[in-house]
């Protein structure tokens, strides 16, 4: 591996871990169980962005959804690999996980996450892919809400060239968990990994119903200025795309524009990673308009609910 490519993969791990900073700030919490008669039991698994504690999307889908109650498996800092084995040892264990109280027909898991691990992109979705089998295979239907906007200019993980690696990191995460990738480019090298590792996606290595966040209105948008291009076409020689010297004005293009995918203002919490609560009663929305239909959503419901003193309720 080039040095120069090392340094890069190495600053991106680096990055990464600054999404995970506000462990402090998530309440403690007893033990997760489901507590009411509603039919369909939904796990979240995810990492700190699902683990929201002022409105998540699970809430506000609890809420709208009268036949669906949900329990919060988020954890703050957890990458891929954390949310697959917080899922077969919370969920999966028969001895001690949710599982048990999860009538077979009506198990469901909602992945919102991957974000504390998207410098490796293609590990990411790998893992994520496993953790969609792991559910398929003991009966889950899956509901996978993609990565959110995130970023702002004020973050060093978006200066110059690196904003434009970061963004397609996360892009690339996405696409995976949208569908919108073969498996060969979704994973790279682990796709010869699968059973007889055919072209097209094996049953259960996605998601069944898939909710793209990523594109959503949870952008900045257009209005956000352009970044200059100067700064950008001299340094593009000792940049990550150096050698993509044909596709240099597209790259240029491309990063340019990175501050309109990033979250907006509108919907931050405490960081330009994190949405706040008006943003996860956005991915709740997104999530209601192709919810199954045995969750009974009331989306109009939805659109009116507030949080309010510590849980969704109907307007005043």
């Amino acid at each position: 591996m080039a040095r120069s490519d090392t340094r890069g993969r190495i600053g991106l791990f680096l990055a990464c871990l600054g999404l995970s900073w506000f462990c402090g700030l998530c309440p403690a919490a007893a033990a997760p169980r489901f507590t009411t008669a509603r039919a369909e039991k939904a796990v979240v698994i995810g990492g700190s962005i699902s683990r929201f504690y002022a409105g998540s999307f699970g809430q506000f889908l609890q809420y709208a959804c009268r036949d669906l109650e949900v329990v919060n498996l988020g954890e703050v800092g957890a990458g891929a690999a954390k949310m697959r084995r917080n899922f077969q040892t919370g969920v999966l264990d028969r001895d001690t996980g949710l599982i048990r109280h999860m009538p077979d027909g009506h198990r469901w898991l909602l992945v919102q996450g991957g974000l504390n691990s998207v410098w490796l992109p293609e590990a990411t979705s790998w893992t994520l892919s496993r953790l969609f089998l792991d559910a398929h295979d003991a009966g889950f239907g899956v509901v996978a809400l993609s990565l959110s906007p995130w970023g702002d200019d004020s973050d060093p993980r978006f200066d110059g060239w690196k904003g434009l690696r970061m963004h397609r990191a996360t892009e690339h995460v996405v696409d995976f968990v949208m569908g919108r990738l073969k498996p060969a480019a979704a994973f790279g090298a682990r796709a010869a990994g699968r059973p007889d590792n055919p072209p097209d996606w094996l049953t259960g290595e996605l998601p069944a119903v898939a909710v793209d966040l990523w594109a959503s209105e949870l952008r900045a948008g257009p209005t956000v200025p352009l970044r200059p291009a100067e700064p950008l076409r001299d340094s593009f020689a000792t940049s990550h795309y150096r050698k993509r010297v044909d596709a240099k004005d597209d790259l240029v293009a491309a990063a340019r524009a990175i501050g309109r995918q990033f979250l907006a203002k509108k919907y931050q919490s405490f960081d330009a990673t994190h949405p706040n609560t008006a943003g996860h009663k956005l991915m709740a929305m997104l999530t209601c308009q192709k919810a199954p239909a045995a969750w009974s959503c009331d989306c109009d419901a939805l659109r009116r609910g507030e949080w309010r003193a510590g849980k969704v309720q109907a307007p005043k």
